[in-house]
């Protein structure tokens, strides 16, 4: 039921021959949270697309230290890693809540996506919308203050604030803990009302 909705509410997909065949490879997977379903390194066994929850990818510095890399979240997003689907995963890839995935099998997939016109601009568009994603990603880390950032966060991620943990948020802005917890505090304060002092540049 999961594969039928997504392919053809999420992504719109007409073609009935082309929705069967879709059907027929998706399999449903579940990952609960705090589960490393794909390790650095490693290869991708499906093209994984979500269905309900959250995902982080990180990686890990020369000092075991991780840092946050990417956050998905909406419905019908790949959560799958910056590379090609035959290469190692240059990050790893964590369930941070409970999490739903419909699953396509990487070699059929593509084979389909020659045949299927619906497919392949699918399959671009994911392209296409990741690179744009990664590039407003780097362009907010290189360019705002923590400010900035944290208010693109809250409109990039609507909701997420809620639900991941700071550090998480904290490493993938490029920020301390502290720093987030004030733009925090600042934001409640905002929100309801209360005086706040005057906020340092970041």
């Amino acid at each position: 039921m999961q594969a039928l909705e997504l392919f053809r509410d999420c992504y719109q997909i007409r073609d009935k021959d082309t929705l069967q065949k879709l059907c027929a490879m998706a399999e449903v997977l579940r990952y609960k949270k705090g589960e490393i379903y794909l390790h650095r390194g490693e290869r991708q066994k499906h093209i994984l697309l979500l269905w309900s929850g959250i995902v982080r990818g990180y990686y890990e510095d020369v000092d075991g230290s991780e840092h946050t890399d990417c956050f998905c979240s909406r419905r019908g997003m790949p959560a799958m890693p910056p590379c090609g689907l035959e290469e190692p995963s240059p990050i790893s890839l964590m369930a941070v809540t409970d999490s739903e995935f419909v699953a396509l099998p990487i070699r059929e997939t593509m084979e389909l996506a020659e045949s299927s016109r619906e497919v392949m601009h699918l399959y671009t568009g994911f392209l296409t919308e990741s690179m744009r994603l990664h590039n407003r990603i780097k362009n907010t880390l290189c360019n705002y203050t923590a400010k900035q950032k944290f208010d693109w966060f809250l409109q990039e991620y609507p909701g997420l604030i809620f639900d991941i943990n700071n550090r998480y948020i904290a490493s993938f802005l490029n920020m301390t803990p502290e720093t987030l917890s004030r733009l925090r505090a600042a934001g409640r304060r905002r929100r309801t009302g209360q005086p706040a002092a005057q906020e340092k540049r970041e």
